[in-house]
């Protein structure tokens, strides 16, 4: 690289990941070796961090390469283990750095900026310096739970795939799992006991080889998204067989299940096989040539087979066919050719799959009925309704003998035969208009028959004598099946446009739905319902045992029997395992084509949903363990605070020889007693924190009066009788809660008063509305703005001066809403914290009002 002043940024710089399944299968070895590679080409080959876990021949590795310092880590013995200096990489501009273990979490403080390693080698990259670097397959984020299932083991370090997928180059570092486990056992990787339990337990010889599959699978995905986005730059090149897909065409025909049974057979006797059975419609048609029941039945049979079914459309059966044949990299096509003579148009799709193959291999299965794509429709047939070729015909049949009546009374002569000819056209456009192309060529063959035996001289006989009625009547004919021709494709072609139009506006529809309704599935599956007319729309996942459907969301009309069996819809595939199942009326390939479009919609919601639900369980991970780091913290302070207290307090009581007043043995008293007193509340909220979290705790709620509870308090703790003073009448309704938490959470609240505020504390209640609030009142300095969003949380302190852990007033929020209350603050007038805890009233209350 040339290093020199240039006006032009540097070229962004290339990332190489060396891949591996496991631990110790030589990632950082095999890095290693390329960078003396690189350095004997003569590039700056420098080393960022490479962890040599203790084993000497990695260590040997790095010496003879530039090693670059590390940013001292705290907690690091030496800071042997420092974090990678970004900034003396980019300093030292290198040609190519080493940065081991990519999906390493950076650990924070000062000029640590990032919180992934990953992260700090896209700024390397962005600079335009190499990076080579290492991963093991199980800190992939989407193997995450794959990973735990094998080895019951939580990644904590995780990569996102697209960082993986953006590199540049991937090499995989591969080890056979028998070979890893003698490099543990002769202590290559860990050492002593270490390496022992290794060995019983995540590197087991079944773990190691799902892992290994698991990496292998991997890097043939990428590979093969990589063949994916190639072949449509290249669309002359033929079909690659990387891996054997047998595509099987059906078209409905009875002989179609034996063909399917064929090509599962073709590709049973392979390994890694992958089925797909197609049928092909082509796009003149509004619906399949099969009935609907059919094309059920054929699908079930794939699927059951293992295969996956796929509808198309296309102008014609065997370009159609080959083309998703070549999209989908098949290897070989399956094709059935009845037994029975075929109409030639039928032989002749044969024909064409097998001229336009390539190098696709082409089965024709003989079968009892055609069973190979769906046969092309005759030519020039149109799709109309019942009632219009009913009409056609009735014009056809009638029209013509009615005019015929009628201008034989006319006698117009034979100097009027082209005006009357003229007449006959007109029948033959209106047949053509209402029936299509054969109601009008039967009107073409009676008007002429008619004119020529009722209206051309001589009559009553077919024989023409006057050569201008001859010609007359072969123009007649000719422009008549011409003009017949011409209407029936032009009303073929208005009926098409109308259908593209319902279906612009279809797909316009789910559109706007989409941009409405979000991310809410239900609400985008119910869009989809009443849009298509359906009676039943259903979300399913494939179970991951892949044996099993089972329904994620569903929405159906009113009035349906709650026995319906999914089974029986329409099953749209929106990925290998996504699908919707829909019922309640036929739908159309161009319909299928419409919901499997707007379905990769509702596939990526369900992808981001699932990255959501991961990171907010990584959240609440995380958040779980900022609190239990937390708690130790708190804990050490405030149990060791008491027991310090109590325990000199106790060696000042024990010392014999040493006579001591009467005055100081009370107070050593007094001081183990208050030391007590402060570990059993300590140890009370912990426990009433911990029965919260884990959803243990179980009110008995009943109907109460509060001075009764207010009184009971008093009770046990005397001491606060001259501290506070209570305003609870004794005829206060009676509300709806659980004695003793509520007795626990007015003494926390008390006591936390008394703490900030000062004696004298005011305990009030009253009554507002449907519900009792009791209010402790204080009148100390109050709680600042900037704590109060954090007052309810754990381990929050109002202030430096008060001790303790933060817990009361998280724990009376967490007990008084488990008895269905809520606590509150305020501000007192004149200055001070008032707390207001809310429960509702007794349902007796109101039937006395």
């Amino acid at each position: 690289m040339n290093h020199g002043d240039s006006p032009e940024p540097s070229p962004r710089g290339r990332l190489k990941i060396y891949l591996g399944f496991a631990p110790g299968v030589g990632k950082t070895c095999a890095m290693l070796n390329e960078a003396h590679e690189l350095s004997a080409q003569g590039r700056r080959v420098l080393v960022g961090v490479v962890e040599d876990h203790g084993r000497p021949r990695t260590a040997a590795l790095v010496e003879g390469l530039g090693v670059l310092p590390r940013m001292p880590q705290a907690g690091r013995r030496g800071g042997r283990y420092g974090e990678l200096d970004v900034q003396a990489v980019l300093d030292a501009r290198p040609d190519a750095v080493l940065v081991d273990e990519l999906a390493h979490t950076v650990m924070g403080g000062p000029g640590a900026p990032s919180a992934k390693r990953w992260q700090d080698v896209h700024r390397i990259l962005d600079a335009g310096i190499d990076v080579l670097s290492t991963l093991n397959i199980q800190h992939v984020e989407s193997l995450n739970d794959v990973v735990f299932a094998i080895t019951g083991v939580r990644q904590r370090e995780t990569l996102p795939d697209r960082v993986l997928r953006e590199a540049d180059q991937i090499e995989l570092v591969d080890l056979s799992p028998d070979a890893l486990r003698v490099r543990l056992a002769r202590g290559l990787v860990y050492r002593g006991e270490a390496a022992q339990r290794a060995l019983d337990h995540y590197f087991r010889l079944g773990n190691l080889a799902a892992l290994r599959e698991l990496a292998l699978l991997w890097l043939a995905d990428k590979v093969e998204e990589g063949m994916a986005q190639y072949r449509p730059t290249n669309p002359g090149q033929s079909a690659w067989p990387t891996r054997e897909r047998v595509v099987v065409g059906v078209s409905g025909a009875p002989g179609s299940e034996a063909l399917i049974r064929r090509g599962a057979r073709i590709a049973g006797r392979v390994a890694d096989r992958e089925l797909v059975v197609v049928h092909v419609t082509v796009e003149d048609d509004a619906a399949p040539a099969r009935p609907p029941a059919s094309l059920r039945r054929l699908q079930d049979l794939a699927e059951d087979l293992g295969g996956r079914w796929r509808v198309i459309a296309g102008d014609e059966v065997a370009a159609t066919l080959l083309g998703f044949a070549r999209t989908q990299g098949a290897s070989q096509l399956v094709i059935g050719l009845g037994k029975r003579r075929l109409r030639p148009w039928r032989a002749q799709i044969s024909r064409q799959i097998i001229d336009q193959a390539g190098h696709t291999d082409v089965h024709i299965v003989a079968t009892d009925s055609p069973g190979g794509p769906n046969p092309a429709p005759r030519p020039a047939q149109a799709r109309l309704s019942g009632p219009r070729r009913a009409l056609g015909w009735a014009v056809a049949a009638l029209a013509p003998p009615l005019a015929t009546v009628g201008l034989t009374a006319l006698n117009p002569g034979p100097d009027y035969v082209g005006a009357v000819l003229l007449g006959y056209l007109t029948i033959v456009v209106f047949a053509a208009l209402a029936g299509g192309l054969r109601p009008a060529l039967l009107a073409v063959a009676s008007g002429s028959l008619l004119v020529n035996w009722f209206l051309t001289t001589p009559e009553h006989t077919l024989t023409i004598t006057e050569p201008e009625s001859l010609i007359s009547l072969v123009f007649f004919l000719v422009v008549a099946v011409c003009v017949a021709w011409v209407v029936d494709v032009a009303a073929h072609r208005a009926q098409q446009a109308r259908r593209r139009q319902a279906q612009a506006i279809i797909l316009a529809d789910l559109a706007r739905g989409a941009i409405h309704e979000g991310d809410d599935l239900p609400s985008l599956l119910r869009h989809i319902r009443q849009t298509f007319s359906l009676d039943r729309v259903d979300l399913q996942r494939r179970s991951p045992e892949g044996h099993r459907w089972t329904t994620l969301e569903s929405t159906e009309r009113g009035g349906l029997r709650e026995t319906w069996e999914p089974r029986h819809g329409h099953r749209v595939e929106l990925g290998a395992h996504v699908r919707l199942v829909v019922s309640g009326r036929h739908l159309t390939p161009a319909h299928l084509s419409m919901l499997e479009a707007h379905g990769a919609r509702i596939a990526a919601i369900l992808d981001r949903q699932e990255l959501d639900a991961v990171r907010r369980a990584a959240a609440a991970l995380e958040a779980g363990n900022r609190a239990g780091s937390a708690l130790l913290a708190a804990v050490s302070h405030d149990l060791r605070t008491p027991l310090a207290s109590i325990k000199a307090a106790v060696s000042g009581l024990a010392l014999g020889d040493v006579p001591l007043p009467e005055q100081a043995r009370a107070e050593l008293i007094e001081s183990i007693e208050e030391s007590a007193d402060r570990l059993e509340t300590v140890i009370g909220n912990l426990l009433d924190m911990s029965r919260l979290n884990s959803g243990g705790l179980e009110p008995h709620r009943r109907a109460l009066r509060a001075a009764e509870v207010v009184d009971a308090l008093l009770r046990e703790q005397p001491e606060l009788r001259g501290e506070i003073a209570v305003e609870v009448p004794g005829d206060l309704p009676q509300i709806l809660g659980d004695f003793g938490l509520l007795q626990r959470c007015l003494a926390n609240l008390v006591r936390n008063a008394l703490t900030h505020g000062g004696a004298p504390v005011l305990l009030r209640g009253e009554v507002t509305g449907e519900r009792l609030e009791l209010r402790v009142i204080d009148h100390g300095p109050g709680i600042p703005e900037s704590h109060r969003p954090t007052l309810f949380t754990p381990f929050a302190h109002r202030n430096d001066a008060g001790a303790g852990l933060g817990l009361g007033l998280s724990v009376v929020r967490g007990l008084v809403e488990a008895m269905r209350g809520s606590v509150r603050l305020a501000d007192t007038p004149g200055g001070g914290t008032t707390m207001i805890l809310s429960l509702p009233l007794a349902p007796e209350l109101n039937d006395e009002r």
